[in-house]
């Protein structure tokens, strides 16, 4: 994704003081005077439709309605001032290189000096009260807890911070160039859309898929403002250690699972076609799977096969029902046995009663697999990673059913398992030689 750009001017100064304040004379931080600062926005569009530059970005993901500039005094990292601005605050001005250039009309009072300048666009207002009056510093060492609504809703829109500060020295020539700051801003979040292959292989037992949806599990609520460095990109559970009891990791309602994209329907989706799911940063350094952030699918999986019966005469059927999910329960007596459908409970229990095996039940017919995020990252490191303002765009191939019965991810204390290449040399064993005399009479 293209990463927007945020230049922030200094203006000339307000007025000159004919002599500091006691309180700014002892303040070791400040020397400078006063003057003021303004922020220029950048657009190729208006501050609210502005994604026609990132093919990947909805509209929404792009929208601008606050900005929230943070300054710091670089020499000791304290925390200077802070300016709240919406974006009815911003006037067009004349195009600049093709793009279209908005100016705030508001001021931000700062002092001359060498100050890190931090930008946060549509912060919600806790995390905003949570970064003001802290040293710089806080910023990659103090975890800020966080909501779903936090960093995405219809009413805040997409959260997005600084991707790095930027120090400038302001002199009182607003003119001057080293009054001239351009900052880069991503979103705090990672987007994921879900797609079936228009070739899609369906595996396993026959049967009928319908309704696949998927929404993403493990969602992290504890982040810092600012990224990690590379290659670990450590957020605040990233340890080992810290996952604890998981009680920082959230899952959805069943209300979040959306439609998964057809292919073979849509052949050429834009967009908005899509329906994406957002997940906070999270990375680990066990990559475990009870600890990190993946997309849950789910879908109603009708048998094409069931068991009917009583004990001692039990045979198969074609299932009369192909359309409308019911809740089926299998019962696996051993793995060369296979496993046997059945739409009635009490026949599955009868049938393991005689044969062996655990009855599972799939309520409603609902079976899941998982999708673990960031396969194939840039960097090894991030395998299983999910970083802020990526997209991860997942296509299903192929989908062996019926999956299981549980959104519970099994085997929570392994890693997922990665694809690799194996040699395989197969021997032909030669023919086993009998040899007999005949007699034939």
């Amino acid at each position: 994704m293209k990463i927007k750009f945020f230049a922030i001017a200094a203006l000339a100064a307000t007025a000159l003081l004919a002599s500091c304040d006691r309180s700014e004379k002892l303040n070791p931080d400040d020397p400078g005077k006063a003057t003021s600062m303004k922020v220029t926005i950048t657009f190729p569009n208006a501050p609210q439709t502005r994604a026609t530059d990132d093919p990947n970005a909805t509209e929404a993901e792009a929208e601008v309605k606050t900005v929230d500039v943070f300054i710091y005094h670089t020499a000791s990292g304290n925390f200077a001032s802070h300016e709240h601005l919406t974006a009815a605050a911003f006037t067009k001005v004349a195009p600049a290189n093709g793009a279209d250039q908005y100016t705030a009309n508001t001021r931000i009072a700062t002092t001359t000096g060498d100050k890190t300048v931090f930008a946060g666009v549509n912060l919600p207002t806790s995390l905003v009260d949570a970064i003001k009056n802290k040293p710089i510093a806080a910023l990659s060492t103090v975890a800020q807890t966080v909501s779903r609504d936090d960093l995405v809703s219809a009413a805040n829109g997409f959260a997005m911070f600084s991707v790095q500060g930027v120090a400038g020295t302001f002199v009182e020539d607003e003119n001057a160039p080293a009054n001239t700051i351009k900052l880069r801003c991503h979103r705090l979040v990672a987007k994921v859309t879900v797609e079936k292959s228009s070739s899609m292989e369906t595996a396993g037992v026959p049967g009928t898929l319908i309704n696949l949806e998927f929404a993403i599990y493990n969602f992290n609520t504890k982040i810092f403002m600012l990224q990690g460095a590379p290659e670990f990109r450590k957020d605040p559970n990233w340890e080992l250690a810290s996952w604890g009891t998981g009680s920082d990791f959230i899952d959805p309602p069943a209300s979040d699972f959306v439609s998964i994209l057809d292919r073979a329907v849509i052949a050429s989706p834009t967009v908005n076609q899509y329906n994406p799911r957002y997940a906070a940063e999270n990375t680990s350094e066990g990559k475990r799977k009870k600890e990190i952030t993946r997309a849950l699918v789910r879908a109603n999986f009708i048998p094409q096969n069931i068991t009917q019966g009583t004990t001692g005469n039990f045979t198969v059927v074609t299932n009369p029902n192909t359309t409308t999910p019911q809740t089926f329960w299998a019962v696996t007596p051993s793995v060369t046995e296979g496993t046997s459908y059945f739409t009635t409970q009490s026949i599955a229990n009868a049938f393991a009663a005689e044969k062996g095996g655990t009855v599972l039940e799939y309520t409603n017919g609902l079976c899941y697999w998982d999708i673990f995020l960031n396969k194939t990252p840039e960097n090894t490191e991030n395998r299983w990673d999910v970083l802020r303002n990526d997209y991860y765009k997942c296509n299903i191939t192929r989908i062996v059913a019926p999956g299981r019965n549980t959104p519970d991810v099994p085997d929570p204390d392994n890693t997922p398992e990665v694809d690799t290449n194996i040699t395989t040399n197969i021997e032909i064993v030669f023919w086993n030689i009998r040899t007999s005399n005949y007699v034939l009479e």
